[in-house]
């Protein structure tokens, strides 16, 4: 298993391209996963897609619950 910060190409990984590739871990889940560098520096979040997608779901929804009309 390779050390949190590693950096590795896409051919080394059996991707396709020649981009780079950084091991991390989401702040929230802990999950480790390979990441695109480009996209890591880019984005102010470092959460993986689940942790994204539940935060999107729970704002959703708290948007929508202060939008309808309670008699």
């Amino acid at each position: 298993m390779p050390d949190i910060g590693d950096i590795c190409r896409a051919q080394d990984l059996g991707m396709v391209g020649g981009r780079k590739y950084r091991w991390t871990e989401c702040p929230d889940c802990r999950l480790q996963r390979w990441a695109v560098i480009r996209t890591l520096d880019r984005s102010p979040y470092r959460q993986c897609q689940d942790c994204v997608r539940a935060k999107s779901k729970r704002v959703f929804k708290i948007g929508r619950a202060h939008t309808i009309d309670r008699e």
